[in-house]
């Protein structure tokens, strides 16, 4: 990567942070969006509102690294400190922006909400910032020069922070950072334990390798991370696409799909590639699957929609699953999920349906159907398969992730082996 590194930290700005009514996954994130590029992320500060913790957390903070990253206090009410403190660590006087505020006004407008008198803190800046647009909020971000170092803040709500830091904070990193081209590749799975795969790939692993082989865990899928370095973008790509025919081989048995989008993502594009219509019959996912898909813009041009039936009596009623099925075989089987998917396609005449019925714990579970039993139905283009999966029971969210992402994960297979 970087011979010297160029050293950051992460703030986590907010009273509702340091009291722990809300989690801080924006550091993390930061901290894993960095890493590759050579950044050495040296230290995580979760500080309050209070303005004088806060100034000397930013002046400590600054004083130690040559990139610091703050996330949160943007907003336009009175505890919202960060311009504040930011332009007193910098020396510098706070200023209103016009054009700024234009922006936001105009933001407003469109989306057809108020504007308030409140709003105009918003537009404030130390003196010597520049502003860092935010196409996706009402608050716009910063960066200022405090000493030797490069001070951004951004917005705390990730849906905003995760664009701009792909638009502000990448490009700044690569032109300061002295790193030569990068390029990254994705290998998505389903199946392997984190420690199974790393054992696996451990001769990939090693920290000077480049490329640099990395595993990550979220939502019971493993990624295989792959960043290379190299005198050209080409050069780099080629790179990892050398590494990652190494990784093939290996988890071919586990491999769903490539690419930075996650499993939904990937999902959906190829269904609105193909044309190809899909419908969801869910029990212990509670509509999680249908939820995902629903988050993914034309997503109606391919997906009908869902039923959740929680219930023995909603699987009969709302699907025409078979009482006597129910009780000789028990909610959760292969029998029922077969059941259920072909009462989805009769209703809604799709292409392509997923159906999932499972113990997600912490009670409930035999020792015939312990928690973590999962089973699936896919109907798939005139054809019907199940299937049932011993997910790890390590809590009920991960039961009911994992067995979302396994049904993205057979959607994503039949499509990919579609002739």
């Amino acid at each position: 990567m970087t011979d010297a590194g160029l050293r950051a930290e992460v703030l986590a700005i907010g009273d509702e942070i340091v009291h722990g009514q809300i989690a801080d996954t924006n550091s993390g994130y930061i901290a894993g969006l960095l890493e590759p590029l050579g950044v050495d992320v040296q230290r995580f500060t979760t500080v309050s509102d209070d303005p004088d913790e806060l100034e000397s957390a930013i002046r400590e903070a600054c004083a130690r690294s040559k990139l610091v990253i703050a996330t949160g206090g943007l907003g336009p009410t009175e505890d919202d400190r960060t311009r504040d403190a930011a332009a007193a660590c910098a020396g510098d006087e706070l200023v209103f922006d016009q054009h700024v505020w234009d922006g936001i006004a105009e933001r407003f407008k469109r989306v057809s909400r108020r504007l308030s008198a409140s709003n105009r803190r918003q537009a404030e800046r130390p003196a010597s910032a520049r502003v860092l647009e935010n196409d996706w909020g009402t608050a716009p971000g910063f960066a200022v020069r405090i000493g030797d170092c490069e001070f951004f803040a951004f917005p705390g709500v990730p849906r905003e922070l995760k664009p701009m830091l792909d638009q502000h904070l990448l490009p700044w990193v690569h032109e300061h950072s002295g790193q030569r081209a990068m390029a990254f590749a994705r290998l998505q799975l389903i199946g392997p334990s984190e420690s199974v795969l790393g054992e696996k790939l451990a001769d990939l692993m090693h920290e000077h390798r480049n490329p640099r082989v990395g595993i990550t865990a979220s939502g019971g899928v493993l990624s295989v991370r792959i960043a290379a370095v190299g005198d050209s973008h080409d050069q780099a790509e080629a790179m990892c696409e050398e590494t990652a025919e190494l990784v093939r081989p290996i988890v071919r048995k586990w491999l769903v799909c490539e690419g930075a989008a996650n499993l939904p993502e990937q999902c959906g594009a190829r269904l609105l590639e193909h044309g190809v219509t899909m419908a969801t019959a869910e029990s212990c996912t509670g509509g999680m699957v249908g939820s995902l898909l629903t988050d993914l813009p034309g997503i109606s041009a391919s997906y009908l929609g869902g039923y959740v039936t929680y219930t023995g009596a909603a699987k009969t009623r709302d699907l025409g699953v078979p009482s006597d099925v129910i009780e000789s075989h028990g909610e959760v089987s292969e029998e029922v999920t077969r059941a259920m998917v072909e009462g989805l396609i009769e209703r809604t005449g799709a292409d392509l349906g997923i159906s999932v019925s499972g113990v997600a714990g912490p009670s409930g579970g035999t020792e015939e159907k312990p928690v973590g039993l999962v089973c699936f139905g896919l109907y798939a283009f005139g054809e019907i398969r199940t299937w049932a999966s011993r997910i790890p029971p390590i809590d009920r969210g991960f039961i009911r992730r994992r067995a979302a992402a396994e049904a993205f994960s057979a959607v994503i297979r039949a499509l990919d082996a579609r002739p």
